[in-house]
């Protein structure tokens, strides 16, 4: 009998990154300073709704040393307390308040790109980054004073930090702070903890949640405030002018997913990406971002569990789904992961693209028409809000269109638009390049050969 020598195979491993020029980074992150310039003198920046309430409650707690009863935390604007005393000093308080969610998220963005670095591929954080600043409905979160951005960069980063590995006691703190500030996100914070303690077999990853917990409970008592009573007008909608949590879940949960004008579908694409592929293939990592990114899309869902049956979970006169605000970061995680993931197919491809432009249009409409009120939704006997909250002709997203503000833009607002296209053009291209790659091949090894002369018979 004779043995025959063979050769082992050759490991099956990913294509390597491309290599990039080195002034890429260079217009990335002027890209990514132009959009943060973009947020604060690309729109109005004002204390407006529940923000006015914040105001006036750390106005009284600062200039009189008094607690009030609102319905809002104290944890979040306490934190402002020095733009509130510097804006008392130049001119008023609200002059220097009115910048706090954009210093919050500023902040907030550049510890989780300190974090993550020389963890990850610094193309990678760039990618998040821009597309954290220029595609994603952040832009009237943090031009107003409400609560949702504190929480988001409180509860993301802590997060963050806790799968990093160090000092995650530091991590939690954080998280249950951004939890306090908004309170039912305590549910979130809840979900992860489980999963936690789950995965670690260590109960004290419980006590975050339950000091978040005694927190809110602690407060509530302090000022005798809370949500007992509150409901909504009563309309041609089947359950409106119910008080609480009284909203039917299954329709709650349906209409937070899919309602034109509040959808997360629809305002959020990029959380809805598969990244599975596109993280394996993307090599180890000084850090778990699989992990990460499970945990920020359980917060999520935790806040998808307790605002469906809540009677305004379409979070009254805002611009889209505001109180899934903190979903923007794993929206553009994924986004930034799929983007760079060169083994992807021709049709993965085209959907990561159909959501690149979507979210670059959410990025540039929110900025422009968060205060664009349809007269068929509000300000007049006739109106029905509900239309704005589930059709798509009067939803934040299309109304704009179908109206046509682009007619009405000013020379500044034109410029935010090439910047928009400049974004779009950065992040797309290379991956419009792969698709015309994939497309021209698949013409030449299928569909050519098919269509010639001699394939064909009678």
């Amino acid at each position: 009998m004779s043995l025959t020598t063979m050769e082992p195979a050759a490991p099956t491993t990913a294509e390597p990154p491309a290599r990039r020029p080195g002034w890429t980074a260079v217009a990335e992150t002027v890209l990514i300073l132009a959009g943060l310039a973009r947020l604060v003198w690309g729109q109005q920046v004002a204390v407006v709704a529940d923000g006015v309430d914040r105001l006036n409650s750390l106005s009284l707690l600062l200039g009189e040393g008094r607690l009030n009863n609102s319905e809002y935390s104290l944890m979040g604007p306490l934190f402002s307390t020095p733009l509130w005393l510097l804006g008392r000093a130049v001119a008023t308080p609200e002059a220097g308040i009115e910048y706090f969610n954009l210093v919050v998220f500023a902040a907030g963005l550049a510890a989780l790109g300190l974090l993550l670095r020389g963890l990850v591929p610094g193309a990678l954080i760039r990618r998040f980054m821009l597309i954290t600043v220029a595609a994603s409905m952040l832009a009237p979160d943090v031009g107003h004073y409400g609560s949702e951005t504190f929480t988001m960069m409180g509860v993301m980063v802590g997060i963050v930090v806790v799968v990093r590995g160090r000092r995650r006691g530091w991590g939690w703190a954080a998280a249950v702070v951004g939890a306090v500030n908004t309170p039912a996100t305590l549910v979130g914070l809840g979900l992860v903890s489980l999963v936690e303690t789950w995965r670690q077999r260590r109960l004290r990853l419980l006590v975050p949640v339950a000091a978040a917990a005694a927190l809110v409970l602690l407060e509530i008592l302090a000022r005798k405030g809370g949500y007992v009573g509150d409901r909504g007008a009563k309309d041609v909608m089947p359950f409106s002018g119910r008080p609480g949590f009284s909203y039917p879940f299954f329709f709650g949960v349906l209409a937070i997913m899919f309602a034109f004008g509040r959808g997360i579908v629809w305002y959020l694409p990029g959380m809805f990406l598969p990244t599975r592929r596109a993280l394996a293939d993307l090599g180890p990592t000084g850090i778990d971002l699989a992990r990460i990114q499970r945990l920020w899309l359980i917060f999520v869902g935790g806040l998808v569990l307790v605002y469906a049956p809540w009677w305004a979970w379409y979070a009254g006169m805002s611009w889209g789904p505001r109180f899934f605000l903190a979903g923007i970061l794993p929206a553009a995680l994924a986004l930034a992961l799929r983007l760079g993931h060169r083994q992807a197919g021709p049709g993965a491809n085209l959907i990561t693209l159909a959501v690149l432009i979507l979210s670059v249009w959410i990025g540039l409409n929110s900025l422009f028409w968060h205060e664009l009120w349809p007269t068929a939704c509000f300000n007049t006997p006739q109106s029905v809000e509900a239309l704005c909250w589930y059709s798509p002709e009067y939803s934040s997203l299309w109304y704009p269109l179908v109206s046509w503000q682009f007619a009405h833009l000013t020379g500044g607002q034109w410029i935010s638009v090439a910047y928009s296209a400049v974004v779009l053009g950065w992040l797309g291209t290379p991956l419009v390049r792969r698709i015309a790659g994939q497309l021209a091949a698949a013409w030449r090894e299928h569909l050519a050969p098919r269509l010639t002369r001699t394939a064909w018979h009678w």
